[in-house]
């Protein structure tokens, strides 16, 4: 129930009442006041002088006497309404606005930083299983940037709230948001820390990942040079921890075009991992792979299809057939060989990275489907059209069932599908294939007018 219309005076003059009476009471209307006007959880209040009393670590009983002693007065003064049953709380949107209204700039940054610090408290990890919570506190952790940029509230707490919500984002693919979160959360961490810090590091690659994961290259390929400026600085010469920055910075340079440098950024990185580990370590064999697609890219395909089979060598030796980087090493070889005309090898060497994901990952899995296609698209320019029909087939619908019908490789794969058709004169074998040739085909017409 909505309370009758109150003065900030006589709203001041209630919490005022509950301080004395109840402290932990008013310290939970404060720290709501500072985040957004969604509801919270009773644990949020429980977050005392920072000292997380969630009913997680103490008995029910506790809990629960916890929870009245810091709820009820505040319920009884009608400052908050709450959903007993899911155990929420929220502020009368009078009642935040004189608190907000009431305090100095000093108070302002020190309920602030303890509303963030809260909040802290009840986010959860960056682990995709726990999104619905992140997605739910979402208004709040907004707050919190919020916060950051105009009280300067620059804490650790901060640091982490946004720091685990973007990363949280990137796994639900928003890759924007996901940047506009880390980049804040970089700008805490520098002003924590100092610009010469190993986590400052550990920040500019996580940003970069997750612009490149967005297509922002050109953003991506300044946050990893800036780490591995940083890391030049910062850790002794030749350091094979910039090796991972050097490998990512090269395929982000080649997708923009940069070849020459991307070249020299791979070389680099080999001759790193060279020095650091000798010349048989699967990291090396990762870059090759890398590097590889480069000379690809560039028309040097003998020189591709030299480095991807020394990929390939190094990662047999260290892990034997069945893994999932000597499929992948198997796949980049075929893929060159076909090419290159060598046909019969590219087949060869398709079935056997086919074998090895089916037996690794089943046949509901990307890695199988894609092996489906590759080997699918290779038959169909070997008149092989009925098994290339039907691996096709298998492809597309763990595409669809995992990707959607939108995502680029269902898109590339179902393209190459429709061509098959064409050629054989034939119709899908099943309906809903059928129907998302259709659709293609539709949309393919509406496009081109």
């Amino acid at each position: 129930m909505t309370p009758s219309p109150r003065t900030d005076e006589e709203i001041l003059t209630t919490v005022k009442e509950v301080e004395n009476e109840a402290p932990g009471g008013a310290e939970a209307l404060y720290m709501a006041a500072m985040l957004a006007e969604t509801p919270l959880p009773y644990d949020f209040a429980l977050s005392i002088e920072g000292t997380p009393h969630n009913p997680s670590l103490i008995n029910p009983a506790a809990a629960f006497f916890a929870a009245t002693a810091t709820i009820d007065p505040l319920v009884n003064r009608g400052l908050i309404k709450t959903d007993v049953d899911e155990q929420l709380y929220q502020l009368h949107d009078d009642v935040r606005n004189a608190i907000r209204q009431s305090l100095s700039p000093e108070d302002a940054v020190e309920w602030a930083s303890r509303a963030i610090y809260a909040l802290n408290l009840i986010l959860p990890d960056a682990e995709p299983q726990n999104w619905s919570t992140v997605e739910w506190l979402m208004p709040h952790i907004q707050a919190c940037r919020d916060l950051v940029d105009q009280l300067d509230v620059n804490t650790a707490a901060a640091n982490r709230v946004l720091h685990q919500a973007g990363f949280s984002l990137y796994h639900q693919q928003q890759y924007g948001k996901a940047a506009e979160l880390l980049d804040k959360a970089l700008s805490v961490d520098v002003a924590l820390k100092g610009r010469q810090h190993p986590d400052i590091c550990a920040d500019l690659e996580g940003l970069g990942t997750v612009l490149w994961a967005g297509n922002q290259m050109e953003r991506a390929e300044a946050a990893f040079k800036g780490c591995l400026d940083l890391q030049h600085e910062i850790f002794t010469e030749d350091n094979p921890v910039t090796a991972p920055i050097l490998n990512s910075l090269a395929v982000i340079r080649q997708h923009l075009g940069k070849y020459d440098e991307a070249e020299a950024t791979f070389k680099e990185c080999l001759r790193v991992l060279t020095q650091a580990h000798g010349e048989g370590h699967p990291t090396i064999a990762s870059c090759l792979s890398n590097m590889a697609l480069l000379y690809e890219a560039t028309e040097r395909v003998d020189e591709a299809l030299r480095l991807a089979e020394r990929a390939l060598e190094i990662n047999r030796s260290v892990h034997g057939d069945a893994h999932p980087d000597v499929a992948d090493n198997i796949n980049t070889v075929a893929l060159l060989q076909e090419r290159g005309g060598n046909l019969d090898a590219a087949e060869v060497a398709f079935r056997e990275s086919l074998d090895i994901r089916q037996r690794l990952f089943g046949e509901e899995h990307t890695e199988t489907a894609q092996s489906y296609c590759n080997l699918a698209l290779l038959l169909s320019s070997t008149e092989k059209t009925d098994e290339a029909a039907a691996l096709y087939e298998k492809g597309l619908t763990v595409y669809e069932t995992l990707l959607g019908p939108s995502h680029p490789l269902m898109e590339s794969a179902l393209d190459n599908y429709m061509v098959l058709l064409g050629t054989v004169g034939a119709l899908p074998a099943s309906d809903n294939l059928r129907r998302l040739t259709e659709e293609r085909l539709r949309a393919m017409v509406e496009r081109n007018g």
